[in-house]
């Protein structure tokens, strides 16, 4: 099916030259998703699907531009598709935004690790390992266990009519288990993603087995009380909302008035000994991938060094605007307003790792702390203040004599996360890879310590 979908993506870009479009660019997807799911210490659910899609993005009369996305069946229905595009194109306003795109022909970097060359054979051992990992949970403490499991092996193939083109070949895995007693609010959760997903089995047992010791440990959460406290975040916490401040780091979004990096750019903030660098070529990276969606290589950007803000992701078009350069993070992406856009796009955001173990950061507040392990449903006030809420889900506890205490439950994180992030006190040594429903982009990430936290509970 790969040479199909290759003649599908050639016909494309050249039905749209011949229709006189300025630029044409497609990219054709073959992608095969797995989902195992299971509740009740039993699987409910494995199933397979396959998605063959194309991309087109198309620009007309300078600046005016169309995208769209189809599941191509015969030439004839590409050129359909392409001359319906053109034509809606040709009615847009012109896109301020838009500059041009990458019209250098390159040499793509070879990043080991993105593709996992036994997932066909793995799909037959999958089960085996998912029923291995609701074991590992019950044997660590939990009653019951539940989640979910996908693993994907994508097949991408890029033409701009601009001269770029080229393929590769992804794969990945996601764990999401969740353990619980047989009071409701006792559970646990544990995390697993990476790229090769044949290789997995370790990762996939430690994350269960976690899941069941904290669902255990859990047991007795009493009502906790509003107050400042310290706030060890594990790094699914982390992700969640000290990430976001890398993934402001974007031109775009600065434009839409949904970043709060707009006039910090040379500031100080966070501490000296944090760095953060979008990178698009590491090893076992779900956002790994050799070029952009331009064709542009990817590449290894600093976002933040020592602390401080000294760069912004980039496509052609943004940095056009800013007489800067592309950083090969170009893509299209939906911001939930229902259409895409050609726009930067973070790949990897990752954090250094840092130098203190679990007990280290336990042990080292001696403040009121609490420790989070999992975090749902954040909700800014507003993305510019970055005033925000969120409530702490799967265990957490209060710091005790260095260790974890009193188990918790009932409260929320309401705070400011420009705040958080300057008051980042340590960083553990456990960096580790986290993508899940509450964390869109791939961040490598420690557990992190926060100094004077806000928490609330619910009043009468």
């Amino acid at each position: 099916m790969f040479e199909q979908i290759k003649s599908y993506v050639d016909a494309a870009v050249d039905f749209g030259l011949k229709l006189e479009a300025d630029y044409v660019i497609a990219r054709g997807i073959d992608r095969t998703t797995n989902q195992i799911r299971f509740s009740q210490n039993k699987i409910d659910i494995n199933k397979e699907w396959q998605i063959h899609l194309l991309e087109l993005f198309t620009v007309v009369d300078g600046s005016k531009i169309a995208v769209g996305e189809f599941s191509p069946t015969s030439e004839e229905n590409v050129r359909k598709r392409v001359e319906a595009q053109i034509k809606f194109a040709k009615k847009m306003a012109p896109s301020p935004q838009f500059q041009s795109i990458e019209k250098q022909i390159s040499k793509y970097s070879q990043i080991d690790g993105l593709y996992d060359p036994k997932i066909v054979d793995y799909r037959e051992k999958a089960p085996e390992v998912i029923n291995a990992s609701i074991q590992e949970a019950q044997s660590a403490g939990a009653k019951r266990v539940a989640g979910s499991f996908f693993f994907r092996d994508n097949y991408f193939y890029l033409n701009s009519s601009s001269g770029p083109k080229g393929e590769f070949s992804t794969s990945f895995y996601n764990l999401t288990v969740r353990a619980f007693q047989e009071e409701l609010d006792a559970s646990g959760q544990g995390l697993a993603c990476g790229t090769i997903p044949s290789s997995a089995e370790k990762k996939i047992l430690n994350a269960s087995k976690k899941a069941g010791h904290y669902s255990k440990l859990h047991l007795g959460a009493k009502q906790a009380k509003p107050g400042i406290f310290d706030i060890i975040m594990a790094p699914a916490v982390a992700a969640n909302l000290l990430g976001n401040i890398p993934e402001m780091a974007n031109p775009l979004l600065i434009m839409m008035g949904m970043s709060a990096l707009g006039d910090k750019m040379g500031e100080q903030m966070g501490p000296e000994f944090l760095s953060i660098t979008d990178n698009g070529l590491l090893t076992d990276g779900l956002g790994s991938s050799p070029f952009d969606f331009e064709g542009t290589p990817r590449k290894n950007t600093p976002i933040i060094d020592k602390g401080v803000l000294i760069n912004y992701i980039h496509n052609t078009s943004t940095s056009a605007l800013v007489q800067s350069e592309t950083t090969g993070n170009s893509e299209l992406y939906d911001f939930g307003i229902g259409t895409k856009f050609l726009t930067p796009i973070g790949t990897n955001v990752v954090f250094n790792n840092g130098d203190r173990s679990f007990e280290e950061l336990l042990e080292g507040s001696g403040k009121p702390t609490v420790f989070v392990l999992c975090n749902w449903y954040t909700r800014f006030t507003s993305r510019i203040s970055t005033e925000y809420s969120t409530i702490p889900r799967d265990a957490a506890f209060l710091v005790e004599n260095g260790e974890l205490g009193q188990p918790v439950k009932n409260f929320r994180i309401s705070d400011n996360l420009l705040r958080q992030f300057a008051n980042i006190d340590a960083m553990g040594n456990d960096r580790t890879q986290i993508k899940w429903w509450e964390v869109e982009f791939p961040t490598w990430i420690p557990t992190i310590r926060v100094k004077d936290c806000r928490i609330t509970t619910a009043t009468q």
